[in-house]
């Protein structure tokens, strides 16, 4: 099996992500921006425990927030996923491809994109609960099954997982470390830009929540394309197999 190549997947995810920058930028914020927008603005408000309040008091509150912020989260997930597979469709066609034909067939890959999402969060789950490494290995392992489903075209939710499992035999820590570590520095700037929002603006309703929303939508639409960008490029490293594979 071919080595992954960091620097080369970061320079491609790179390019990707000033390819069709227009058209792509419009799906992220429909698709990215705006659902974590809308949450932000009009989802549940997190439940503050009081002050002096018990271990167990804090993790029923905990428990209550997880809960009632499922459904929300449920959603964004959904609709992300399928501006994401419009976004990859764009980023992996090898002929001319509409905004609206990338998003008629990310719409038809619905059913899919849910059960995909479904399996995977459990597979890693599952090794995150076993032990923190296998859960790392297998969300590394599975970081280009939406990228098969977007290129390939696999309605097969299994074949999908399968396919993305094959292209990434041999180079699981490889592609970890080059996740984790765009993950890192994503996150580091998110965490970074959410405290200084609410140092100047407060965490009170109104015009603080709105502006807080919007900081959000636009940390969640710039770290997933990124997020996509790396996970396509890793698949245009790993699918080139011969001269008719390679990507325009």
């Amino acid at each position: 099996m071919p080595k992954f190549d960091m620097g080369a997947a970061w320079e491609d995810s790179m390019l990707l992500l000033r390819s069709h920058s227009a058209l792509t930028g419009a799906i992220a914020a429909v698709f990215l921006f705006l659902p974590t927008l809308a949450v932000s603005w009009f989802g549940p408000v997190p439940i503050e425990p009081a002050a002096g309040v018990s271990f167990d008091q804090v993790m029923a509150t905990m428990r209550a927030n997880v809960i009632q912020a499922v459904p929300y989260q449920l959603f964004v997930a959904i609709v992300s996923g399928i501006g994401g597979i419009g976004i990859l469709r764009l980023w992996l066609s090898r002929s001319g491809i509409s905004v609206g034909e990338a998003l008629v067939f990310a719409l038809t890959m619905v059913p899919t994109v849910i059960v995909i999402q479904l399996l995977c969060g459990l597979i890693v789950g599952v090794g995150f609960v076993l032990l923190i490494v296998p859960g790392l290995y297998l969300w590394a392992r599975l970081a280009i099954v939406a990228p098969v489903v977007a290129d390939q075209s696999e309605r097969n939710p299994l074949a999908a997982i399968r396919q993305g499992w094959t292209l990434t035999k041999g180079n699981g820590w490889r592609i970890f470390l080059f996740m984790f570590l765009v993950t890192l520095v994503i996150l580091v700037i998110a965490v970074i830009l959410a405290g200084v929002t609410a140092a100047v603006l407060g965490t009170d309703e109104g015009i603080a929540r709105m502006l807080t929303g919007l900081v959000e939508g636009a940390v969640a639409a710039i770290s997933g394309m990124v997020t996509l960008a790396i996970a396509a490029a890793t698949y245009r490293q790993l699918a080139v197999r011969a001269a008719s594979d390679i990507f325009s």
